[in-house]
């Protein structure tokens, strides 16, 4: 029987004081007993007290509100986080992040057009645009930053240029939720996606012509993907129009009006893709440009260089290339280019792409870096593959009806440091067609300069003409349009680098072939000279996107006798520059073989890379790189290393001059001439085949024609030349800034001319040639005017001649060099002599001569009534001088009675009876 159980309070017994063991004490009692005492806990439970509860925070409402807002929506997570709300984007944006720049690339997934709206074309321009969110009442603000005006926050004059120099506010955005727990904000930046910040809405209208708006309700994101580089956006566009498009006229001329490739022209689908991410800090540090090597650059006007004449910074345009292994003399980088080919891309023309693209290791070699550049297909794995995707280097091809450019190179730069973040290249697939097909354009209508004023403004000063002599007299209706246009599109944010190196040789290389094909027992191979072609265009290209400018001195390395060299060639090159504008190489057209095409890269292509490239060991910053450097682009005088750009090109100086070659330029303008007629020979001996039009033998032989005028502008400016350079005191072989030419070359250039252009027999075809003219493309609006087109281009190369700008420059050169001069007397008599040669002769003058002799006479009448100031004195007395010798012998002809007929007569009584009256004139307003 189990007694019952007593507390131990109730018998009063304190097991502490006891001397038994608790354990006896239990056993005598009967009572089973924890390990503690009971008296002691009981003990304790008396003196416990109760705490009162903390109270929990009271949590913050708009916590909750966020968490609801982001609830059920779709998370992209990447460099930037983004929520997709149906058919908007929530940004969420740290508040840390605010103040802090990110960038924003934009470009046309699917094209509109044949030109500034195809794939793969920046929207808005080619610059990457740099903006940061400042936060205001309610909204976060776009800001774009000051990056053209700049200075350090410590600089003594940053107070006034804190006041002077605004940043832009381009937009804002209303803060929808807030968290204060994760100190982040969430906005709608859906508005940023829908093109009006880039001019997108402008571009369109532009460019397809008539009153394109955004159809809002088809405009949607079509893909929102994160990296951890950067977001891709993908929007789903569509503009309408009712009327349909209204080409504009102005645009028309360079083939964008009306050559849209759209199926219905009421509906413009279109999807761009929009690269967006915080700029990083990786390390790169900027470079400093030099005027002796030839790169792009990003300026800015720099406050703090107070003291400098020249207070614009610039910092070349180059990519971050840092070696794995900086003590290793060869060491491949730690990220190396890696280029892409697009799967628009045939696979016939790959490899010769892939070789354009990899000729540039070579000059990464030389400076240590092994597999600089590589380049992929594209994966099979990648599944989220998109050309314009800014993580991707691509090389693509567009197919359109008819494209103004045949390649051009779009790399994309930050604006702040000149760092290049990526790059593409677009080929138009139209000149693999032309080439393998001898196509040319239609050189007809498009190079028929109009005659009269634009010949003759240029006999004397005229201030308010920019453009050079060559440009103003010769210039196609497409290219003053283009020219027109770089000045709009620069507003829009393009910085327009003209370069038409791609489409220039695509038509001499059509035409070439058929000289080549003329060639007897030519071994050749269409598809080999079509793949060498691209090769070259390609890697000319690359070299843009490697940050590298045109160099239009590079075509002077060998020469004309050194070309014919194919070993030679293939070792140096046919040009010490791929950056230069070189046609065929005439003596490989000649032979029907060899190197038709830049085979490799040139000696300036190397020296240039290894200025922009090489490490520069202990350097910190660009100012302590700048005695290194200084000392590689100090060898700008040494063989292969000239270097004249845009700003210098067909002006002055006859080593500076688009698509020519050799260090002997005159020589190989005299081979070239023969390459041309041997191709026009070619046309009319073997064109067209029966049942065929012929329209592709008028294209030529007159394509041929015009040409050759081109020759006789490079010529031409040898006549008053000056020859440049770069070079500082005390260069390396260092050589005069600004020197006459030669007055031999002077001489040799005029006889060229006159025996090629203004010989009686210089431009004569057969009679049935002439009476078969014919171009189908234009239909029955082309009525062969031949002796229109050939008459504009031989008055406008005589007005080159006898312009004010190359009298000037003869009698200037005669006055620097006055023991050989070659003088304004040699130079009239020379070019008249030819011009006037039936005179006097007894002989009758063809229709196209007196069109020629007529403007001479004008020319001179002009001239030699010029108001003072608008020409040299010496022209003056020259050109009147010339008129009362002519009229001389003009009489003798008509008084010796011969044979001739009768509109000969006719120009003959006709021209000395304008010059006496001009002489009359003359003379009466001089008493």
């Amino acid at each position: 029987m189990k007694r019952p159980k007593s507390p131990v309070k109730e018998i009063g017994f304190d097991p502490m004081k006891s001397c038994l063991p608790i354990a006896a004490l239990a056993l005598v009692f009967g009572l089973c007993l924890p390990t503690t005492s009971l008296a002691y806990q009981v003990k304790k439970d008396e003196t416990k007290k109760e705490e009162p509860k903390k109270e929990e925070p009271q949590k913050d409402p708009k916590i909750a509100d966020y968490e609801k807002a982001l609830k059920d929506l779709k998370r992209i997570d990447g460099d930037m986080t983004f929520y997709q709300r149906g058919r908007e984007i929530l940004l969420e944006l740290p508040e840390e992040k605010l103040g802090k720049i990110f960038t924003i690339q934009s470009a046309f997934n699917t094209g509109l057009d044949s030109a500034f709206l195809s794939s793969g074309m920046p929207v808005g321009g080619n610059n990457v645009d740099a903006y940061r969110f400042d936060k205001g009442e309610g909204s976060v603000w776009l800001v774009r930053p000051r990056i053209a005006n700049r200075w350090e926050k410590d600089d003594q004059f940053a107070v006034g240029a804190e006041r002077q120099f605004q940043e832009a506010i381009l937009g804002s955005f209303r803060i929808e939720q807030s968290n204060s727990e994760k100190k982040t904000l969430l906005i709608n930046i859906t508005p940023l996606f829908f093109g009006d910040l880039f001019h997108l809405g402008e571009m369109v209208a532009s460019g397809l012509g008539g009153p394109y708006m955004m159809d809002r309700e088809k405009t949607t994101f079509d893909s929102v993907k994160g990296y951890p580089t950067n977001m891709v956006v993908q929007m789903k566009m569509h503009f309408m129009s009712p009327r349909g498009a209204e080409p504009n006229p102005f645009l028309a001329l360079l083939g964008i009006g009306g050559t849209s490739t759209l199926e219905d022209d009421r509906s413009a689908p279109l999807r761009v893709t929009y690269n967006m991410s915080f700029r990083k800090d990786d390390g790169y540090m900027p470079r400093e440009g030099d005027p002796r090597v030839g790169y792009f650059d990003e300026t800015y006007f720099s406050i703090s260089k107070y003291l400098n004449r020249d207070r614009t910074e610039h910092y070349i345009n180059r990519w971050n290339l840092q070696k794995k292994d900086p003590a290793a003399k060869m060491s491949e980088p730690v990220k190396p280019i890696l280029w892409t080919i697009d799967p628009s891309i045939p696979a016939d023309y790959r490899d010769a792409i892939k070789e354009g693209v990899l000729r540039w290791n070579k000059a990464f070699e030389a400076i240590g870096y092994k597999n600089a550049i590589k380049v992929q297909d594209v994966p099979k794995d990648e599944k989220d593959y998109d050309h314009a995707d800014g993580r991707y280097n691509v090389i693509r091809m567009i197919t359109t009806p008819g494209c103004p450019f045949a390649a051009i190179s779009l790399p994309r730069e930050d604006p702040f440091t000149g760092e290049i973040l990526n790059a593409s290249i677009t080929l138009d697939g139209n000149v693999i067609r032309d080439i393998m097909q001898e196509h040319l354009q239609n050189l007809t209508e498009t190079n028929a300069v109009a005659s009269g004023k634009t010949s003759m403004d240029v006999l004397t000063r005229n201030a308010n003409r920019k453009e050079t002599d060559d440009f103003y007299l010769f210039s196609t209706p497409q290219e003053r349009t283009a020219k027109e246009l770089g000045a709009r599109m620069s507003k829009l944010g393009w910085r327009y680098d003209d370069c038409d190196y791609a489409s220039g040789l695509s038509e001499m290389s059509a035409l070439n072939m058929s000289a080549i094909l003329a060639t007897a027992g030519a071994a050749f191979s269409k598809e080999d000279y079509v793949r060498r072609f691209l090769a070259d265009c390609v890697s000319h290209e690359m070299g843009h996107c490697l940050g590298l400018r045109h160099n239009f001195a590079g075509s002077t390395n060998l020469t004309t006798a050194q070309l014919a060299d194919d070993k030679l060639t293939s070792e140096q090159g046919i040009t010490a520059s791929v950056m230069d504008y070189t046609p065929p190489n005439v003596q490989a057209v000649l032979k029907g073989s060899g190197n038709f095409f830049m085979p490799t890269l040139g000696s300036y292509d190397l020296w240039a890379i290894k200025y922009g490239y090489m490490s520069v060991p202990d350097a910190k910053t660009p100012l302590g790189e700048r005695y290194a450097l200084s000392l590689v682009a100090s060898q700008d005088a040494l063989p292969g290393h000239a270097y004249m750009s845009d700003e210098d090109v067909d002006n002055w100086d006859p080593y500076a001059v688009k698509f020519d070659l050799a260090k002997d330029p005159l020589n190989a303008c005299a081979k070239e001439l023969v390459v041309l007629r041997r191709a026009r020979n070619y046309a009319i001996t073997n064109m067209p085949k029966h049942g065929e039009s012929y329209a592709q033998r008028t294209t030529i032989v007159v394509g041929s024609l015009i040409r050759s005028f081109r020759e006789g502008r490079t010529a031409a400016r040898f006549v008053g030349g000056l020859v440049g350079s770069r070079n500082f005191k005390g260069d390396t072989n260092e050589k005069p800034t600004l020197a006459p030419v030669n007055p031999a070359l002077q001489r040799q250039a005029v006889e060229l001319i006159v025996r090629n252009f203004f010989s009686p027999e210089a431009l004569d075809l057969p009679v049935n040639v002439m009476n078969t003219l014919t171009n189908t493309d234009e239909g029955g609006a082309w009525n062969a005017p031949l002796r229109d087109v050939l008459g504009n281009q031989q008055t406008n190369l005589l007005a080159l001649l006898l312009s004010a700008n190359t009298t000037d420059r003869i009698a200037e050169n005669a006055y620097k060099t006055p023991v050989t001069a070659y003088g304004l007397n040699d130079h009239y008599g020379t070019l008249l002599s030819s011009i006037f040669k039936e005179v006097g002769q007894n002989k009758s003058i063809r229709p196209l001569r007196r069109d020629l002799q007529r403007f001479a006479i004008n020319a001179l009448m002009i001239q030699s009534s010029a108001p003072l100031g608008s020409v040299s004195n010496d022209v003056r007395m020259v050109a009147s001088d010339s008129l009362k010798r002519l009229k001389t012998r003009f009489d003798g002809q008509l008084k010796s009675g011969a044979k001739v007929d009768e509109m000969t007569r006719i120009h003959l009584r006709d021209t000395s009876d304008s010059i006496s009256r001009f002489l009359s004139r003359t003379v009466v307003g001089t008493r």
